[in-house]
């Protein structure tokens, strides 16, 4: 029993000498990438000051000295030193990045402060935002050079992410100012002279130069000394980074007069120690922290160093506190010390009174048994988290392979479609066929809205969903939506009412997503309403029932006269691949009401159901009236224009019987002589489709990608191209980008026709200056309309041409490098008005381009041979000579460059319809 007793007190005794204690210690490694400039120093003072509020953390300082192998080196000493913790400041993203990586996947948390990697194994980011920096040098640049002049740039080394995000804001935002130019950029390398090597030369380049963005002070300085030998100092803006407040700092700088501002760059070292004790002593925090800045030029400069300096009097005040609490804490061990004898001394009391040692027993046997239990609960918890992961992962190989099935499903579709509709419109299809041929159509139809549904469906999924939301008149939008199914509604006998308290209203929404929703609950609506039915739609401005950032909302509601939806199911009718009970053998993929509510989530609004079972269901949208809810990313300026062809097409997709009663007119594409179209697509059956509908009219020629359409077109010039994106070898991105970047075919025109149909990839493929973008599967007559209004197009292009001399340089019908062309041709012979013929082989020569590239250039622009065009430049410049010279016409006639007044007489009146004579009368 005493021997029990002893072991006892003794397990007592450690107890309280472990509890009483310092708390837990914690080792934070920091590995900085330099110390060569007072920026860093000024960071690592921060943190030095900061651990003064965490006893229970120190911390290791490296400095890699600007050599990314050192870095990786001195990260892998850190870690074998038992660091708890790393913070670093990665000298270049690709060569340290690894080295960071295998310490987060060790398990031990890491803190990027200044700089980033390209990747998201990191535990926080701490940092200022350095693209907003280069938005601020930008705007402040902008605003003292009136929004006009000539700006040259310092950047970083470009290695690092400070440098790519600075310089990327700073364009950026320069870009807005068609007035101000970044002509001239200096890359540092931080290499010693790289300035005062670099900027004279940009200077003799572009002597206007009136502003300099450097990346930081250090180099904003050695460029105002640069300037200073030049003697170009007191006309040139200057604006730095890193704003400090110490001794030959950018505040200093700015108050000298030796830079004009400076963007105050904090260092985040204070915010780094606090961001480690939240991590390690295990508490909420935000992974990403963006400090804020200021920009300092001599409006504000006083202010800011007095404030500086009242923060330096504060910290010397902590500083003083902070020793008089080191006395205070050695106070504090003494009684602790104390506090400790005396728990120790009635410990020892109470083990002697303590004589149940065989409860003791049980309590240890009961503590084993709990362990066991806890551990067969945790292996069960791991086995269940691992079956979850799997089964995770399962569903999205699914939803994976489902979406890519559903790309594929489009190209097939086209070969579907296309046929049906030419049989529909077909006079010569015998008539008792028809309704089975629209059924069919009809179907396909469906089964294309629910492949636009699993799209729709895996962007939200992946977060890649996003709003674009334009000013729209939403009762104009409702009209649109509910007219096309009005004809159905007439056909079952419903009634349809449309009722809005204003006659117009405008409001925020994206026109695509809002289209969906809308559509969807009408759909559903037609679908479960008997006949004699009442579908009703309502429109009105309502206050929030709660606080939020809007005062107004708009309420649509849409309501049916139906079977109703059971109350148990009701709370279920938004989740996913949910269908109810009572659908009444309409069948569905269960997303289209999901969807729908996703949707108005994404407008920051709400969407809820009420149903009466027998009596009929109401969908209510609350959508916030006004844009002050929406982020920048959420607002587009030029509002999306939607087909009506398509949205009448989509009221297809409801199961009803379409009216076949009325012919369709067929498509007529006149041309006395057949144009070349050259159509480029992989797939053998896709090829042979567009062939039949368009091989009537235009001559074919075919390809099976972009690289043998290449070799085509040189051959051959073809008069506009159809092209599928997804190919082998060269797709139909790629082709676009070359033929419209290449001065010898960028005026042919381009139909992008593919199965990529999402909003973003219209938009990439028309970026690449694609003239058309026709999505699978489409009607082949939408298809022979578009492509004889394009080729029109040019023709009327031509014509117009016919009477410019110089083209306007923001004319949208023709490409930028198409109207260079023109005007480059018309200065040509202009400058050579003396020569009575200008030849195909010296434009040739002048220009640049072979004889037969300028011929054919001419006369796809034109409609001119060569000889013509430049006998057009010259009468246009006759005009002039006769209104303003004085000279008689066999003057004007010989200084134009015709061989005799009788020729450019007959000339000029085949061109403008008038005697050169009545013509001078007339002026």
């Amino acid at each position: 029993m005493p021997k029990k007793l002893t072991i006892l007190f003794l397990f007592t005794l450690l107890f309280l000498s472990f509890d009483l204690s310092s708390k837990e210690k914690y080792l934070i490694g920091f590995s900085q990438c330099g110390q060569r400039d007072n920026w860093r120093l000024t960071m690592e003072a921060e943190m030095t000051r900061e651990l003064l509020f965490h006893p229970d953390l120190s911390i290791i300082i490296k400095q890699a000295l600007d050599d990314s192998e050192t870095q990786v080196k001195q990260i892998e000493e850190l870690v074998n030193m038992g660091i708890d913790l790393l913070i670093v400041s990665p000298n270049e993203i690709n060569p340290v990045q690894q080295a960071i990586e295998k310490v987060y996947q060790k398990g031990i948390p890491v803190i990027l402060i200044d700089r980033r990697i390209d990747s998201e194994n990191f535990t926080a980011y701490i940092g200022g935002n350095n693209y907003e920096i280069g938005e601020f040098a930008a705007e402040y640049i902008a605003g003292k050079l009136n929004f006009k002049g000539e700006v040259l740039e310092i950047q970083g080394a470009l290695t690092t992410s400070p440098a790519t995000e600075r310089s990327k804001g700073f364009n950026d935002a320069l870009n807005k100012y068609p007035n101000i130019k970044n002509v001239f950029k200096i890359h540092s390398f931080w290499t010693d002279n790289i300035v005062s090597d670099s900027l004279p030369s940009g200077f003799k380049q572009h002597p206007n130069i009136k502003a300099i963005f450097a990346f930081n002070d250090g180099l904003a300085v050695d460029a105002d000394q640069v300037l200073k030998k030049l003697a170009k100092r007191s006309d040139i803006t200057i604006v730095g980074v890193d704003g400090l407040p110490t001794l030959g700092g950018g505040i200093e700088m700015v108050e000298n007069g030796i830079l004009t501002a400076t963007i105050i760059y904090p260092t985040g070292g204070k915010e780094s120690i606090q961001r480690a004790s939240q991590i390690l002593h295990k508490e909420t925090f935000e992974k990403y922290s963006s400090l804020s800045t200021t920009i300092v030029d001599n409006s504000n400069v006083k202010i800011t160093r007095h404030q500086f300096q009242n923060i330096q009097e504060l910290q010397d005040d902590i500083n003083k506190s902070m020793n008089m609490l080191k006395i205070l804490n050695g106070r504090y061990h003494v009684q602790q010390f104390l506090l400790f004898v005396l728990i120790v001394l009635f410990t020892v009391m109470i083990v002697f009174l303590v004589m149940y040692l065989s409860a003791n027993k049980k309590l240890k046997r009961s503590n084993i048994d709990l362990e066991k239990q806890k551990n067969e609960i945790s292996t069960q918890n791991t086995e269940l988290m691992r079956l979850g992961r799997e089964l995770e992962e399962a569903t999205q190989a699914q939803l994976r392979f489902f979406t890519n099935i559903s790309h594929e499903f489009r190209t097939p579709l086209t070969l579907i479609l296309g046929p049906l509709e030419n049989l529909i419109d077909s006079a010569d299809f015998p008539g008792r066929f028809k309704n089975q041929v629209s059924m069919m159509h009809r179907n396909s139809l469906r089964l294309l809205h629910m492949i636009n549904q699993i799209m729709d469906f895996r962007k939200i999924e992946n977060n890649k969903m996003r709003l674009q939301a334009a000013n729209y008149d939403i009762v104009a939008f409702l009209r649109e939506i509910v007219e096309p199914f009005l004809d159905l509604a007439e056909r079952k006998q419903i009634s349809i009412l449309f009722d809005t308290e204003k006659s117009s209203l405008n409001a925020w929404f994206d026109l695509d997503k809002l289209d969906k929703v809308l559509f969807n609950l009408l759909s559903n609506a037609i679908k479960f309403t008997p006949v004699n039915g009442i579908i009703k739609i309502s429109l009105k401005v309502s206050k929030p029932t709660t606080n939020k950032l809007w005062d107004e909302e708009i309420e649509i509601k849409v309501s049916d006269t139906g079977s109703g939806i059971p109350l148990h199911q009701v709370k279920h009718i938004f989740d996913r691949f949910y269908q109810a009970q009572s659908s009444f053998g309409f069948m569905g993929t269960g997303l289209g009401l999901s969807l729908s509510k996703e949707f108005v989530t994404l407008h920051h609004g709400e969407i809820k159901v009420e149903s009466t079972e027998g009596k009929g269901t109401s969908f209510i949208i609350q959508l916030p009236l006004g844009y002050a809810h929406l982020q920048a990313s959420e607002k587009i300026e030029i509002p999306d224009t939607r087909s009506k062809k398509q949205k009448i097409q989509r009221s297809d997709e409801i199961d009803f019987t379409p009216d076949l009663s009325a012919k369709k007119k067929n498509t007529v594409v006149d041309f006395s002589e057949k144009q070349v179209v050259l159509l480029v697509e992989d797939e053998k059956d896709v090829r042979e489709f567009v062939r039949d509908s368009l091989i009537e009219y235009y001559t074919i020629r075919e390809a099976e990608n972009g690289k043998k359409a290449l070799n085509i077109i040189r051959e051959e010039e073809p008069d506009l191209i159809i092209s599928d994106i997804m190919m082998p070898e060269m797709d139909g991105l790629d082709l676009t980008r070359t033929l419209k970047n290449d001065l010898k075919t960028c005026h042919i025109p381009i139909i992008l026709l593919t199965a990529k149909a999402s909003q973003e990839q219209k938009f990439e493929g028309l970026e690449e200056g694609a003239d058309s973008y026709i999505p699978k599967p489409f009607n082949s007559k939408h298809l022979q309309i578009r492509v004889k209004k394009l080729l029109e197009l040019r023709m009327k292009m031509q014509e117009r041409y016919k009477g410019q001399l110089m083209v306007e340089d923001d004319d949208d019908n023709l490409s930028r490098l198409d109207r260079k062309f023109l005007n480059k041709i018309s200065r040509i012979v202009e400058e050579r008005l003396e020569k009575e013929e200008l030849t195909v082989e010296e434009l040739s020569q002048l220009i640049g381009l072979s004889r037969v590239h300028v011929y054919r250039k001419i006369k796809k622009l034109t409609g001119m041979s060569v000889s013509e065009f430049v006998r057009s430049v010259k009468l246009k410049l006759s005009l002039n000579l006769i209104k303003t010279s004085g000279k008689t016409i066999s003057e004007i006639a010989y200084e134009v460059g015709f061989s005799s007044p009788s020729y450019f007489t007959k000339c000029f009146k085949d061109q403008f319809g008038i005697l050169p004579s009545e013509y001078a009368q007339k002026k």
